[in-house]
């Protein structure tokens, strides 16, 4: 039986990346760390199924992003993990029942290039303003945009320009072998969590920090808040007294975007794509979706939907979202394709009580709210996760970061 400490020093609320990553750099050095889960398990928004195909599904985050600067990618390398670095590229684009012949899709796939350098490398001048307004005139430009969502987990119309410019980009988007969910819980296999504790108040006007759970409270001098802000925003977590006004307002100013994944499993028989290449696939209605074939060099493809389109996928019920993947497979492959799906699996992360998203994005205007919420209150109460990383958010690494740092001010903080 696991023991947990009865008098910790710091209570770390969460055990995604986040949390994990704090609570082993308090325990090294030295600190008696209590961690809370509200689910079952471990990992968060990262977290590798093994039960749904042949080889382990990446629920959540699955990218070592920006593997050149990521800390994550070089953890992984020092630790001999099988890292699959194929860069990806599209072979298929169909817009509204027009496939693009070969030499469109080039030039889409140099339109991205060309969209993405035209948002990310400008100087973040003037005020803050949509993506969508920033985004270079193209005949690609309606689909293309779509990758807006995908990537920030909100439309280009709803994200902050300044708050995608001030991301910090490097080379590089890696896949672990047997998934990134998979090799993180690796990371912290030592790290004590109480699973099925969901904490549904904190309360800080005593001379310790307290937590209520559902199995009682729990004090300690500090504590560390690492859970999205989709459930800080909905008030799953009463806080007495209220947080200060201006940590409110940076929750508003950061939603939980939403992403969603559609696993999609092959027969061996189905040679149609391979590794590194991949699809985009829009409706006259305004569905997207893409889907990137040959996961680990094996017959797993993904689809991903985001922004408003997949909340209202999600809203439609279960498989919805699968369907419109395999309604891009047949426009693009033909209507037999399908019969070689043996397998599916999607997402619902909008449903999810402990995460209500999947990771956030900035509205217009509001790109410094990054920085806001990372802000301690009262020296007692800390925050970390990626939506608090100006430079790394949205991602695992983003998160591992936020964790480490939160640590860190903890130590640093006034007794």
């Amino acid at each position: 039986m696991t023991a947990y400490p009865a008098n910790p020093d710091v209570i770390i609320v969460g055990a995604g990346t986040a949390g994990l990553s704090a609570a082993k750099a308090l325990r090294d050095a030295g600190q008696e760390v209590l961690v809370l889960e509200a689910a079952a398990r471990t990992g968060g928004r990262c977290y590798a199924d093994s039960t749904l195909f042949d080889i382990p599904f990446d629920i959540g985050g699955s990218w070592l992003h920006d593997a050149d600067i990521n800390p994550l990618a070089r953890l992984a390398e020092q630790g001999g993990a099988t890292l699959h670095k194929t860069a990806w590229d599209w072979n298929w684009v169909t817009e509204e029942d027009r496939a693009l012949s070969r030499a469109e899709v080039k030039d889409y796939s140099r339109y991205q290039d060309k969209m993405w350098a035209h948002i990310t490398e400008g100087p973040i001048s003037g005020p803050d303003r949509p993506v969508a307004d920033a985004l270079p005139a193209s005949p690609w430009r309606s689909t293309a945009k779509h990758w807006v969502a995908q990537m920030e987990g909100g439309d280009a119309e709803a994200t902050s320009l300044h708050d995608v410019a001030r991301y910090s980009y490097g080379n590089g988007d890696w896949l672990v072998e047997g998934g990134l969910g998979g090799f993180v819980a690796g990371l912290f296999a030592d790290v004590p969590v109480r699973l099925n504790c969901p904490v549904t108040e904190i309360d800080t006007t005593g001379p310790k920090v307290r937590a209520v759970t559902p199995d009682g409270t729990v004090e300690a001098n500090r504590l560390i808040l690492t859970v999205s802000t989709g459930v800080l925003r909905a008030g799953a977590i009463t806080f007495t007294p209220q947080l200060p006004d201006w940590k409110q307002a940076a929750l508003e100013y950061l939603p939980n975007g939403l992403l969603n994944k559609v696993g999609l499993e092959f027969d061996p028989a189905w040679r149609g794509a391979h590794e590194g290449q991949m699809a985009d696939y829009r409706t006259s209605g305004g569905g997207f979706c893409t889907l990137l074939f040959g996961f680990y060099g094996t017959n797993l493809a993904v689809g991903f939907v985001a922004g408003r389109f997949a909340d209202l996928l999600e809203a439609e019920g279960p498989g919805s979202a699968t369907e419109f993947c395999l309604q891009a497979l047949r426009a693009i492959f033909g209507n037999d394709v399908t019969k070689y799906v043996r397998r599916t699996h999607e997402t619902a992360w909008r449903s999810n009580a402990n995460t209500l998203g999947a990771y956030s994005y900035a509205k217009p205007g509001c790109a410094d709210a990054r920085a806001t919420l990372s802000k301690t209150v009262d020296e007692r109460l800390f925050f970390a996760g990626e939506a608090t990383m100006p430079h790394a958010y949205s991602t695992v690494h983003g998160a591992y970061l936020s964790g480490i740092e939160a640590a860190q001010r903890v130590m640093t903080s006034r007794a």
